[in-house]
């Protein structure tokens, strides 16, 4: 009778302490780890990572960076100072407004998109470990506005006329960037998505520097479709951005004529509308004046 009781005991021992150890962990458990890293920063930009956890009856033990795989930041409570910052990995990290839930990152170059992972250790006696990882892209925008050509078209006075069933060619140029920009084209408040067959895929020239320089071209038949009865005029619009940080904008008025088509007079006066070099922190874009371009039929 003794050695049945002794091993039935011994039997549900290692279940006892399971059920414990199940305890304990559900009651001490590192959970809910959420990263926040940017998608885009432009160059010369201060950058902050943050990291948020639920510790619930934990104690804290370690809070990790890592840039490509190699550590820049930790932070260990029970260290004096609390904050170590490691050189190697080539990230300026702000140690004085750094801690255990945030890293700054200070005048940031292109050299530093790419992968943060942030890793988070509870204390003894689990060291339960957790991490996320996000991506950040770093770019160089454009020091100028886009440009605008209507190719081969000009009429008395470097007026641009076109007429009408005719075809015309626009050509966008935006300035050196990393990555080049996107194109947007409109006729007339009349979109032209990239799948249009007048529409070109922006081309790329690399330039000496590592930055990208893109056009683009688009190609569109005069018709009563896009030419409002009140004006027969042409509004032809580039627009470029690169995400929420740069967005420019150029546009130029064609006058149309012929047999279906009357001629609306006055002074063509294409301009450039500058949205915004920059977006400011909050993504709002900039706004600015504008100003009168040339017509350059030599563009490419």
């Amino acid at each position: 009778m003794r050695t049945r009781r002794l091993l039935t005991s011994r039997w549900h021992e290692p279940f006892k302490w399971f059920t414990l150890f199940n305890l304990f962990t559900q009651v001490i458990c590192l959970k809910d780890l959420r990263i926040s890293v940017p998608e885009a920063v432009a160059v010369g930009d201060t950058v902050t990572l943050s990291c948020f956890y639920d510790l619930e009856n934990a104690a804290l033990y370690s809070v990790r960076w890592y840039f490509e795989n190699e550590e820049f930041y930790r932070y260990v409570p029970k260290e004096q100072p609390p904050s170590r910052v490691f050189t190697i990995s080539g990230v300026p990290v702000d140690i004085q407004r750094s801690s255990e839930h945030s890293v700054i990152i200070r005048t940031v170059s292109r050299n530093h998109s790419g992968s943060y992972q942030c890793e988070v250790s509870a204390d003894a006696p689990l060291f339960h470990t957790e991490s996320s990882t996000a991506t950040m892209l770093v770019a160089d925008l454009p020091e100028s506005e886009p440009v605008i050509s209507i190719l081969g078209m000009a009429g008395p006075d470097h007026k641009r006329i076109v007429h009408s069933h005719e075809t015309f060619k626009a050509h966008c140029a935006a300035g050196p960037s990393h990555p080049p920009v996107n194109f947007t084209w409109f006729v007339n408040g009349i979109r032209f998505p990239s799948t249009h067959s007048g529409l070109r895929d922006a081309d790329i020239q690399y330039t000496s520097n590592g930055l990208k320089e893109a056009w683009s071209e688009l190609v569109v038949q005069v018709d009563n479709h896009i030419v409002p009865t009140s004006s027969r005029k042409l509004i032809v619009r580039c627009e470029t951005n690169i995400y929420s940080l740069y967005r420019g904008a150029a546009e130029a008025e064609l006058i149309v004529i012929g047999d279906d088509f009357w001629l609306n007079g006055g002074k063509v006066s294409p301009t450039i509308d500058q949205r915004g070099n920059r977006g400011d922190p909050d993504n709002s874009p900039l706004t600015g004046g504008a100003c009168s371009i040339q017509t350059s039929a030599n563009a490419h």
